[in-house]
């Protein structure tokens, strides 16, 4: 073998010798990221820490810091309304918003339709016709109660009343209901209904 191809194979050695080296690290790394870690994932906090909600009692609901009330706003159409009455009507919430310096908060959610009054009203008229003709009529009523409050929802409207204990609860709640009453009277609301609120609050993309 000449120097020249000497110098050659050495060169060419070196050259694998360095491209085994460079794999071999390569390799090391892609072990070490393979290596499963000995830390614990952490763990999602609990929904009860997340949530201020304690208890729901019938005339308030207990709170990690405080108490807070539901009442439910009687909305009126303001598109029937004349030019005389609006101003009457917006000059009175206005004066509300002025007055009432607590914390509230008003909240809208969309409820499903509830036709139990009519749905009621025309099963007792169903016991007590014997007509085929009527009853067919009373029977697609109440297929149509069935579709709305399958497909139909209503807007209803919130205000949520915050204090520190129940007594200072109960003033707060005298004083929002005397100064909505010209404009946006306030209606006490069932435990049930404000369980039902509370559950579409927290879980946003779910129907009753």
């Amino acid at each position: 073998m000449t120097h020249e191809e000497n110098m050659t194979s050495g060169k060419s050695n070196g050259k694998e010798t360095n491209q085994r080296s460079w794999a071999t690290k390569i390799k090391k790394v892609f072990q070490r990221k393979k290596t499963p870690s000995n830390k614990k994932e952490k763990m999602l906090r609990q929904t009860p820490e997340i949530l201020p909600f304690l208890q729901i009692h019938n005339d308030y609901i207990l709170l990690k810091n405080g108490v807070m009330d539901i009442l439910q706003i009687q909305t009126k159409n303001i598109h029937a309304l004349n030019d005389t009455d609006l101003n009457v009507l917006l000059l009175n919430r206005t004066r509300f918003l002025r007055s009432y310096f607590r914390s509230y908060k008003e909240i809208i959610l969309n409820f499903p339709a509830n036709t139990e009054a009519q749905r009621t009203y025309w099963l007792k008229k169903r016991k007590q016709t014997t007509s085929p003709i009527r009853l067919e009529y009373i029977d697609q009523k109440l297929l149509e109660f069935d579709f709305l409050e399958r497909e139909r929802s209503n807007r209803e409207f919130f205000i949520l009343v915050y204090a520190d204990d129940k007594q200072e609860l109960t003033d707060r709640k005298n004083d929002a209901i005397q100064g909505m009453q010209q404009s946006f009277p306030l209606t006490e609301l069932s435990r049930a209904k404000k369980e039902q609120i509370l559950f579409l609050l927290n879980n946003q993309n779910t129907k009753l």
